[in-house]
């Protein structure tokens, strides 16, 4: 996972901003997030969002930020805050027919699942694949929605020793889909194509 957000990172830092104001704004929120700074990222991120009401992509990225800080932070009181704020802001904002909202929500609930995966993965993995799959009923070739699936599944053979040659098939699915990816709007999803890259060369 760690690789995982690194990957995302080194996408967001590479992009060129235009010098609107969103673009500006969104420009340092993402340097921010880049430098470590989870809070005030994600205090830029709410400021943008409030006034970019019908723009789904700020409040993407502030749960997006709080949702991969929490795989990483070691305070358990910390991490339980970034996972429930984060799961505040895809519960207020309605984006439960685009499937990028879909696999971010699907995101925050591996992250609370692995707080505690002996207690909560039993209750916790069927959502997570339904939002995977709800995403891929809308969206059967986005990437992400592809990984994501993909990935989850693969750790859950694993860790019953069983065979993951199928999920290594959808994991190559996925890169291709990466490949032909074209994003047109601004600050769009793109993230994913590294560690789908990364997953091939494990399945090798």
């Amino acid at each position: 996972m760690k690789s995982f957000i690194i990957a995302i990172l080194c996408l967001l830092s590479s992009a060129t901003f235009a010098q609107g104001n969103f673009e500006k704004s969104m420009g340092q929120a993402m340097g921010l997030w880049k430098s470590g700074e989870t809070q005030k990222a994600a205090a830029l991120l709410e400021r943008i969002a409030q006034v970019e009401k019908d723009n789904w992509i700020p409040p993407y990225y502030q749960a997006m930020v709080l949702t991969t800080a929490s795989f990483r932070e070691k305070n358990k009181e910390t991490q339980a805050k970034y996972i429930q704020s984060a799961e505040d802001i895809l519960n207020t904002t309605a984006q439960d027919n685009n499937p990028e909202w879909l696999v971010l929500r699907a995101m925050n609930k591996t992250a609370l699942m692995i707080t505690d995966p002996m207690t909560k993965a039993k209750e916790l993995s069927p959502s997570i694949i339904g939002l995977y799959k709800k995403a891929l009923a809308i969206a059967p070739n986005n990437p992400r929605a592809v990984l994501g699936l993909a990935e989850f599944q693969m750790n859950a053979k694993k860790y019953f020793n069983q065979d993951t040659g199928k999920e290594c098939e959808d994991v190559k699915k996925a890169l291709s889909l990466f490949n032909e990816e074209k994003v047109t709007v601004p600050f769009g999803p793109s993230w994913g194509k590294d560690r789908a890259e990364q997953l091939v060369k494990e399945c090798k």
